[in-house]
């Protein structure tokens, strides 16, 4: 497929060579139906992303009915127009894109678990995993950026600063602004995957010693700023406890209570009578970091809407929003500006 100004990425050359080698591998090994799946769903890949591409460029100018349209005019309209979702105010290669990435993700879980039986795939697993998270977080971030052009609270900067980075996502369904401006999510998603919380004083002061050991400084830049909020607090410890703010407050009532110190992941459970589920975002099914952050978005959105007590954001939108206007020279570096 040609590669335009317009043209979505359907592989990286990374994604490529992995996708051959599996194919080798199942030819060496005899198993040719598993080789003429994944040829046929590597084949509706790659015609969905030369469909999507037929759209029009979403960086270019346009013009329709004498009006002209640019990305500058896009960001403009989505910053400034109170919609309660933008899934029917943003350019249909979005829309589509955003399945494409989705299909993409299936198609390499697909191939975990092909790789999943004992022999020559096995040893592709963890790349395979890698690959699946990298996809994974790109979905995670557009919707972050995406969480932060919606709310009109937000500084109209910040906004237009997010809508240039989701743009760029939309032309290409690449990581554009998520590896130079996301570092420190990227780094926190994979020390929770390491993290264990304890149900202790329920505060996570140890369990924010673990996320902090990997991580970059502007991520204590944030946590050190006197602006630094309540909300902001409470939002990291929803990340850390994979729990809502509503049932961290419970277990602490129930501590005080019955003058306890300590609860075990069974208590846990029991007391908010369902089971409490560790996301393993790295290491056995990146999708977890995605339905985590949907979790803690629904929960913050029914917050803000109905100004009840808590976090109105997650803890990404927070940081994004601090970590926007830092990059924001490199970030126009980028989009030639």
């Amino acid at each position: 497929m040609p590669k335009g100004p317009k043209s979505i990425v359907i592989f990286t050359d990374e994604e490529q060579e992995l996708i051959e080698a599996v194919i080798s591998a199942l030819v060496r090994t005899g198993r040719f139906n598993d080789e003429e799946m994944l040829l046929n769903n590597r084949t509706s890949l790659e015609d969905l992303a030369r469909s999507i591409s037929l759209y029009p460029s979403i960086l270019e100018e346009h013009t329709l009915a004498g009006s002209s349209r640019t990305i500058e005019s896009l960001i403009h309209a989505l910053c400034t127009t109170w919609v309660p979702d933008m899934v029917l105010h943003i350019p249909t290669k979005a829309v589509l894109g955003r399945g494409f990435t989705i299909a993409k993700i299936n198609f390499f879980n697909m191939l975990k678990y092909m790789a999943a039986s004992a022999g020559p795939l096995e040893k592709y697993r963890g790349r395979i995993l890698e690959i699946i998270a990298i996809n994974v977080f790109i979905l995670t971030a557009e919707e972050v950026y995406i969480s932060i052009i919606e709310d009109m609270r937000i500084d109209e900067e910040v906004r237009h600063l997010a809508g240039y980075l989701t743009a760029h996502i939309w032309e290409h369904r690449l990581g554009f602004g998520v590896k130079e401006f996301a570092p420190i999510l990227q780094a926190l998603w994979k020390s929770r995957e390491k993290l264990v919380p304890h149900f202790g004083t329920m505060m996570g002061f140890a369990e924010l010693c673990v996320l902090s050991s990997e991580t970059e400084p502007a991520w204590f830049d944030f946590l050190q700023r006197d602006e630094l909020g309540e909300d902001e607090v409470f939002a990291l410890n929803e990340f850390i406890f994979g729990l809502t703010h509503e049932e961290i407050l419970s277990l602490r009532r129930i501590m005080e209570e019955k003058g306890r110190i300590s609860l075990t992941r069974h208590e846990v459970d029991s007391l908010l009578e369902k089971p409490q589920r560790f996301p393993e975002y790295w290491s056995d099914d990146p999708r977890e970091l995605y339905r985590s952050y949907r979790d803690r978005k629904h929960h913050s959105r029914f917050r803000a809407r109905s100004a009840s007590p808590g976090p109105k954001k997650t803890l990404e939108e927070y940081l994004m929003i601090f970590l926007l206007p830092r990059g924001e020279r490199t970030l126009l570096s980028y989009i030639g500006e």
